[in-house]
């Protein structure tokens, strides 16, 4: 018994040394692995402690070099945070690794989470529908969208801080079940009745996976109450979009010339865009179409309710930077007219400025990720196949090419051609290569209207030192964000 016991300490103590031993022309190891689990265990714990480990891992590799690894078990993870290489990865490996399976049931062919062959395809075919043409033909939309939010946010006034997140939620999926669907104020009820709330019952089942490792083999999962209850919430989303598909073809039926109809200025929501090309391409399914759609409702509304949400907080914090916006909204409306056009967004210079700024300290996707399928050249390193590469979205907009001021919240870095405002990371907020954020252009304008509805007849004051971060897919401010508003004179 003792030499069976001998010899499996001495076969434990020779594979740990093996498994952790440094390996030459290897990118550095973040420390803390463990024999045969590796870092697997920095993933469990609470939402908080997943993003406090999310942010000490990609600060990790940017202060060594822009790159780093982990080890889930026996696989390689490589976290990049460096421009450069970020974008060469991006843009050789289009694949996504299995943990986007955890949504697969849900959005299967979506931009997101479909392979690299048929994202592609659908990329292609979809691109039209988010040229800035047609989106200027969305405008109107969420500009009485942004004025309703505005109208909302007076019952707040003079009662102290408040959240202001469930108002932005509530305006982002009303402009998307607008733009995207085509859905009319009585059909909005389908949304409201629990879309939100089912949405992030479904998010925070993935964020317990990934935490849960055990859960990330399909064998187990597959046995669990966790999937069980996932199952529910898919089929629920599912339910609801499937009604709107259907009731929207009966509509094209029986009036055939809101499908044909090809004038360029005319509203045509990314629903009918999707119905066009089920008519003129066969493996546009009906099962695609709500792929598509749950795609960009999901992806769309909530995190352009955090970047809102956070600009808030932002600006709140910054008062001096907030009047500069102000006066930039007082210049541009010299006529107090409430609606904001098409021609009037291009002049909101500064307050993008704002916006972006916001969303480089405070990405709404932290981190994305690809499947290494090929091994792939970097500038000190090559990343071997059959690994993952964690694009670290975080890390990357704090990384040294952005100045050295990096974490300070400074707007004017991106008016000034000399600062690094035009280097590779620039829209990282978005995504990095060419399988990025499809609506980046559609979430900046609507961002920039409901802004501009707020701001112009509100001021903001909170304290951005406050504000406690949770990690759950998105990154989200769970504590101190509140916001208190006082009226413009």
């Amino acid at each position: 018994m003792f030499v069976l016991v001998s010899v499996i300490l001495l076969c434990v103590t020779v594979l740990a040394w093996w498994w952790l031993r440094p390996r030459p022309h290897s990118p550095p190891v973040y420390p803390g692995a463990l024999p045969l689990i590796g870092h697997a265990h920095s993933l469990i714990g609470d939402s908080k402690r997943l993003w406090e480990s999310n942010t000490k891992l990609q600060m990790y590799s940017v202060n060594n070099g822009g790159i780093c690894q982990i080890w889930l078990g026996p696989h390689t993870v490589y976290v990049l945070t460096d421009p450069e290489d970020s974008v060469t990865l991006a843009n050789t490996c289009y694949n996504k690794p299995y943990i986007y399976d955890f949504s697969k049931d849900y959005l299967k062919n979506g931009l997101v989470t479909a392979e690299a062959t048929v994202w592609k395809h659908h990329r292609k075919l979809l691109n039209p529908a988010f040229n800035q043409q047609v989106l200027n033909t969305y405008v109107t939309q969420i500009n009485a969208q942004a004025q309703y939010l505005a109208s909302q946010l007076a019952s707040e006034v003079g009662k102290g801080s408040f959240d202001a997140r469930k108002y932005l939620v509530n305006f982002a999926l009303s402009t998307v079940a607008r733009t995207s669907l085509g859905l009319d104020p009585q059909d909005e009820t389908w949304l409201s009745a629990g879309y939100t709330e089912t949405i992030e019952d479904l998010l925070g089942s993935y964020t317990e996976r990934l935490r849960k490792v055990w859960l990330h083999l399909s064998f187990i999962f597959n046995w669990s109450a966790l999937k069980r209850k996932q199952d529910q919430f898919t089929n629920k989303l599912k339910k609801i979009t499937n009604q709107i598909i259907n009731k929207r073809k009966s509509e094209l039926k029986a009036k055939k010339n809101i499908i044909s109809d090809d004038s360029s200025d005319k509203f045509k929501s990314v629903l009918d865009q999707l119905m066009v090309l089920a008519e003129e391409h066969g493996d546009f399914t009906h099962e695609i179409i709500r792929e598509h759609l749950d795609t960009f409702t999901a992806t769309a509304y909530d995190t352009t309710a955090l970047a809102i949400t956070i600009t808030l907080i932002v600006l709140g914090s910054n008062q001096e930077i907030q009047d500069r916006v102000f006066k930039e909204l007082q210049e541009v409306f010299e006529d107090e007219n409430p609606d904001i056009t098409k021609e009037d967004l291009p002049n909101l210079v500064y307050m993008e400025a704002v916006l972006r700024e916001a969303m480089r300290l405070y990405p709404s996707s932290p981190l994305i990720a690809r499947k290494v399928d090929r091994d792939v050249p970097l500038k000190n390193y090559t990343l071997k196949a059959g690994s993952t590469c964690v694009l670290g979205i975080y890390g990357l907009l704090r990384h040294p090419v952005w100045g050295a001021n990096v974490d300070q919240f400074r707007p004017e870095r991106w008016l000034d051609d000399a600062e690094s405002t035009n280097h590779l990371s620039r829209n990282a907020s978005f995504g990095i290569g060419k399988r990025n954020c499809i609506g980046k252009a559609f979430g900046l304008m609507v961002m920039k209207i409901a802004l501009a509805q707020i701001l112009r007849r509100y001021r903001v004051t909170s304290n951005l030192k406050n504000v406690e971060w949770e990690y759950e897919i998105v990154l989200k401010p769970v504590k101190g964000h509140h916001i208190c508003l006082t009226p413009r004179s």
